[in-house]
């Protein structure tokens, strides 16, 4: 026999731009190691598709070996599943 205690809540969320509040299309994630300046800080970033843009060229424009590639994305959309 099942007792339900505390019914379960669907919860839906999304992903939201730290910088616009726009839609979320990419993550910026820096775990900074043992022997750096900021041993142990975390920078998690959500970015918009403009801010994901501008981000890669400030990179790139600095290191320029930086590309990217394409790969399976673990983000898929929460409508459709596509990736």
């Amino acid at each position: 026999m099942k007792r339900v205690i505390t019914p379960a809540v669907h919860e839906e969320s999304e992903r939201l731009c730290d910088v616009t509040g726009k839609p979320a299309v990419a993550r910026l994630l820096m775990t900074f190691c043992y022997g750096s300046m900021r041993d142990g800080d975390v920078l998690d970033v959500d970015l918009s598709s403009e801010a994901a843009e501008e981000v890669l060229k400030l990179l790139q424009s600095k290191y320029p070996q930086f590309l990217p590639e394409e790969t399976d994305c673990i983000m898929r959309c929460p409508l459709c599943g596509r990736s």
